[in-house]
């Protein structure tokens, strides 16, 4: 077996946009051709290939969004969110940044539940979006499919919180969600509610696109642990240490048990809700994630608010070896924002 090694890294520390009042209707219907594929679709990207609903899936549908519509609403404060015949909904502005280079990351309050938030990103010409609602998480992703006209097309999912236990929004009643099956061992192991929340997400992002959970894994973690602390603390956001030590050199001090390891590393947001949007929607940050490969995660965050990006993020990803790797190959992804 090769040995690898895999590392990305996204800075998100963008301009505030100046916005007034606008509102612009987000999704709309995909229409009968694509009816068929509506409970059998994959959601890793622009690839191809079909997968089964999953347990955590409640119901999905494709619908066709139009991102462009988000880029050129520069004074955008309201979206609507048409997503399911009984769930229809209003985001309304909190923050918003973007660059030059095409991306855009919009947050906002969901009107009339407490609580509730919509997080969308859109980055090379594709919108990934997640609305949080009290039992249950609405998430918007692209597939393979593409209409005749050119047009994108996304299947909204809803899912139920595998770590809360009651009936699913919109679901029938009576379902029942078991309790923290993305993470059953989070709560033993000192992680922050920031990391153990980015855990959960990844995992449930996995399981819901037929893949097998991460497990939690305490030399992942400290690796992980020690990248972020060490960021905030000279603000850079780098696959190397501040003494030039790579990466994955810092996965072994942790004595973990390499066989292959992937590095995602994220800075300048807040919430882990936001860093993860911002991670999927890059195509080398969600090859780490969705990387079949890799068995065990650990994650960090720090915070120095006296610096330029304030908040870190590091997500290490590995296999543990058995002891017959002889070869080593190393991939290293060029940071970019």
């Amino acid at each position: 077996m090769k040995s690898g090694f895999l590392s990305a890294a996204i800075l998100c520390m963008l301009l505030s946009a100046s916005a007034a009042h606008s509102e612009v209707l987000l999704v709309a219907d995909a229409g009968p051709a694509y009816g068929a594929t509506v409970t059998n679709v994959s959601v890793s990207g622009a690839q191809p290939g079909l997968r089964p609903l999953s347990r955590e899936v409640v119901r999905q549908r494709v619908a066709r969004l139009d991102p462009e519509k988000l880029m050129l609403g520069s004074k955008l404060t309201s979206i609507k969110l048409d997503l399911f015949h009984d769930l229809h909904l209003s985001a309304r502005l909190k923050e918003k940044q973007r660059d030059s280079n095409g991306f855009l990351l919009w947050t906002g309050a969901i009107e009339g539940i407490q609580g509730g938030k919509l997080i969308l990103v859109v980055r090379e010409g594709f919108l990934y979006a997640s609305v949080y609602l009290p039992t249950s998480i609405i998430q918007i992703r692209p597939v393979a499919a593409q209409g005749a006209d050119g047009s994108q097309r996304y299947v909204i999912r809803e899912l139920a919180y595998p770590w809360r236990s009651g009936s699913a929004a919109g679901s029938a009643a009576g379902t029942r969600v078991a309790q923290n099956t993305v993470c059953p061992d989070c709560t033993a192991t000192g992680l922050t509610s920031d990391a153990r929340k980015m855990v959960e997400l990844v995992n449930l992002e996995r399981k819901a696109d037929g893949l097998p959970a991460l497990e939690y894994n305490g030399q992942l973690t400290e690796a992980a642990r020690r990248h972020a602390v060490d960021m905030a603390s000279h603000d850079i956001c780098s696959h190397e240490m501040s003494n030039g030590e790579p990466f994955y050199r810092n996965v072994f001090a942790s004595g973990y048990p390499v066989s292959t390891v992937g590095e995602n590393l994220a800075a300048g947001l807040a919430t882990p809700e936001e860093a993860f949007e911002c991670l999927l929607s890059s195509s080398e940050h969600r090859s780490n994630i969705m990387n079949s490969d890799f068995r065990q995660i650990g994650v960090s965050d720090a915070v120095n608010e006296t610096s330029g990006y304030r908040y870190f993020w590091a997500q290490e990803f590995g296999a543990a070896s058995d002891g017959s790797e002889q070869t080593m190959q190393l991939s290293s992804a060029r940071p970019h924002i």
